[in-house]
């Protein structure tokens, strides 16, 4: 099981639906998002906290605790149900899988070779250089990028796994990763909706659900209450 949901944040600007979904989610929740300074990083922690509650609510579970592995990663306790959330901009992303999973996306925007060059490893490095023009070289960026951050992700190890210590590989249109993190194979699936944003998803199944749920938060809101 992969089921793969993604929310656009806007509707979240309105305050009375803030205030509204707000007390919907956890309290853990609510005092990460009371911790947060700007209005548009609690927008998105609020709408990652609500997707994750309606991901879950989906497959049965409505009352869960989390607890965190060494490097940060959260689980759901007690329950062998695994999740991620991902944010970028207007968009929000969550995962929630029988195996470990991650998911990333990434708004698309202008890039510099330098960063790809330092962050990331010789080959995928040469995958970007060579696309023939500068939109192409930006694509091929943000799909290695998002790749890249959902492996991270689903290895549990996040950012202290050096992101040039592992390599992707897309030919024709089959995704591999070369890595020593440990012996498990993960697979790879990618979402493009011409919509600006990239989004890619990995996990140790190889079975990704094609179709994602577009969640609006009014209606959210209306099957609280």
């Amino acid at each position: 099981m992969n089921k793969i949901y993604i929310s656009q944040t806007k509707e979240l600007t309105n305050d009375e639906l803030f205030r509204r979904l707000y007390y919907i989610v956890s309290e853990e929740r609510r005092k990460k998002i009371d911790k947060l300074v700007f209005r548009k990083d609690k927008i998105l922690s609020l709408a990652a906290g609500i997707l994750l509650k309606k991901s879950l609510s989906d497959i049965g579970i409505n009352e869960f605790c989390l607890e965190y592995g060494k490097y940060g990663k959260p689980y759901i306790k007690n329950k062998n149900i695994f999740f991620n959330l991902s944010h970028s901009e207007d968009m929000v992303m969550c995962a929630v899988s029988d195996m470990e999973i991650g998911c990333d996306v990434e708004k698309i925007s202008d890039i510099d070779m330098e960063i790809a060059k330092r962050f990331f490893c010789v080959n995928e490095y040469e995958m970007i250089k060579k696309e023939q023009s500068d939109e192409k070289k930006k694509d091929m960026f943000f799909r290695l990028w998002t790749l890249k951050e959902s492996f991270l992700k689903a290895t549990g190890y996040g950012m202290s796994l050096s992101t040039n210590s592992f390599c992707i590989s897309i030919e024709n249109k089959k995704i591999s990763v070369a890595h020593n993190v440990n012996d498990k194979k993960y697979y790879f699936t990618e979402y493009d909706y011409n919509d600006g944003y990239k989004y890619a998803v990995c996990g140790l199944s190889p079975y990704f659900d094609d179709s994602v749920e577009f969640v609006g938060f009014r209606a959210i809101y209306g099957s609280e209450h």
